[in-house]
This record gives structure tokens, sequence and C-alpha cells, in this order.
């Protein structure tokens, strides 16, 4: 598997709808890393792990590392040709890398967040996966919500992020 540069073109932040080829997608990179590196245990999180969820078209993974020293785990991705990004989620507590595949002429971007084994935002992560794929009516006011959210500010993926922030947490709080 290649993995190249991330694409930071704004065609990549567009909300579209599911598609098949994201799980497809998740799956290679899932074997492509942990045939290849010890320790680590890879989630798909986000929108393009919940079918039919609109959503940008970016996978978002979490990788659940054994070994403490999660940036020791960084740099290893990094031997794998994923790379480091200037974004405010790349935190010594949380470490992130990111690239790209090229799959049947399209650019698939890559997230990945490295965290503690069962650190609580996988956790998290997880519990409201479940909900969005068991319950529709959350899917749908998530769905709202993310169209809200890339209305306020389709770019910066940060300020997209804290206009998410209340729904996802009345969804999570809603289903305690």
């Amino acid at each position: 598997m290649k993995i190249n540069r991330f694409d930071e073109d704004l065609k990549h932040r567009e909300i579209l709808p599911y598609e098949p080829i994201y799980s497809e997608i998740f799956t290679a990179i899932k074997e492509h890393v942990e045939t290849r590196m010890d320790g680590v245990v890879l989630f798909h999180i986000g929108s393009t792990a919940v079918a039919g969820l609109l959503g940008k078209p970016m996978i978002d993974i979490f990788a659940e590392s054994e070994d403490r020293d999660l940036r020791a785990k960084q740099r290893e991705f990094q031997n794998l040709d994923f790379h480091r990004r200037d974004v405010w989620v790349d935190t010594d507590e949380k470490p992130y890398v990111c690239g790209s595949i090229g799959l049947d002429g399209r650019i698939y971007n890559i997230n990945i967040h490295i965290c503690d084994k069962n650190d609580p935002a996988l956790l998290s992560a997880i519990s409201f996966l479940n909900i969005l794929k068991s319950r529709p009516e959350s899917r749908r006011k998530y769905e709202a919500a993310k169209l809200k959210a890339h209305s306020i500010d389709p770019v910066k993926p940060q300020r997209y992020n804290q206009a998410k922030e209340s729904v996802i947490n009345e969804i999570l709080n809603g289903a305690q």
C-alpha cells in the first residue's frame, strides 16, 4: 500500500453521502499497519465508519497502543510513510499522523489519532458510533449538526468539530 501526503484540497471537506469503499479502505489500512507494527490496534471511527451517514470523505482512525510512549508509536507510523501535520489535534497526550491513498482515480485522506489502551476518547467514539448505527433519529440529528457546522466553517476542522460538540454530547448523554 502506498501512503501519500495528506491532500489539503477543500473538496475533501465537503459533506457527501456514505460510500461503501470507506470500510474497504479502512480494512486495507488496518491490515497494512497491524501486520507491520506490534502493540497497536486500529479502530474505524467518524462518519465513514457508519453506513448511510453523510460525512466528509476522510477515513478517521484511532490507533490504540500498548506502548505508553505515544510519540515513539507516532514515529513508527512515520516509518510506514504516514506523516505529521501541524494541526490542533497533535498533542503529547494524543499524537496524530495522516496520509492519503489513491484508489480508482480518487484520493482518500486518512487521519490517525494515537492513544493509550482504553483511552476515554476512544471508548466514547465507539459508543457514539454504536448509537448512530442503531438509532436512525440520532443519525439524522447528527447529520443536521454536521451540515450546520459545515455552513459555519467548512475549512477549519477545529471550528467544525466545536460546532458539532453539543449535539454529540446530547446524543451520548441521551443514551445513558
